[in-house]
């Protein structure tokens, strides 16, 4: 399964929002290359494959990593985090102005197909900040976590909101001092509107 990835690019009047169909390299995002620079995977067999069904695959030479067409644009990050499909995908980059990349894992807090309640996945999770290293333990652990927290569930160990905040705290205690969002804190102290 590709890791989907939701890449932001900080922007002036805000974060432009792109799609990744699978997780690019964060060194290759770069003001000269914003998109990634050329795909490195090959279409050759799969043209091959198409034209013997009479279907002609498009130049697929100059695609890149990140779609270059934006999903939406000048949006705050809190916005992006709200916003964010967590069902949908895996990672999520936020990238500032100098191209530096905070990398995060999408915590999907879904339970439906586990035997708890069908929910929105639209803003249903947590973003765990991750470093390059740590991209395949910290997905692992937290369907560890999530298959866990499903099975206390079934077993009416946990309620749906008991196991909701279990994955929540879970998943902060694995960020440590690094900061997750939504971010409860902000959350918490923020001014009513």
């Amino acid at each position: 399964m590709a890791d989907r990835t939701l890449v932001a690019y900080e922007r002036a009047d805000g974060y432009d929002i792109h799609y990744a169909p699978d997780r690019p390299d964060p060194d290759r995002l770069t003001p000269a290359a914003p998109f990634g620079g050329p795909t490195a995977r090959s279409f050759d067999r799969l043209r091959e494959r198409l034209a013997a069904l009479g279907i002609d695959l498009a130049n697929t030479d100059d695609r890149t990593p990140v779609d270059p067409v934006a999903q939406a644009t000048g949006r705050t990050w809190e916005e992006v985090v709200t916003a964010l499909d967590y069902q949908t995908y895996t990672w999520c980059y936020r990238l500032d102005r100098d191209y530096r990349c905070e990398q995060y894992l999408v915590c999907h807090f879904g339970l439906g197909v586990r035997g708890g309640e069908q929910r929105d996945p639209v803003g249903d999770g947590l973003l765990l900040p991750v470093a390059s290293h740590e991209h395949e333990y910290a997905h692992g652990w937290f369907e560890g976590t999530k298959a866990a927290v499903a099975d206390l569930l079934r077993c009416d160990v946990f309620d749906e909101g008991r196991a909701r905040d279990y994955m929540a705290g879970r998943i902060r205690s694995f960020a440590g001092d690094r900061v997750c969002y939504p971010d409860a804190e902000s959350e918490e102290h923020s001014e009513p509107e």
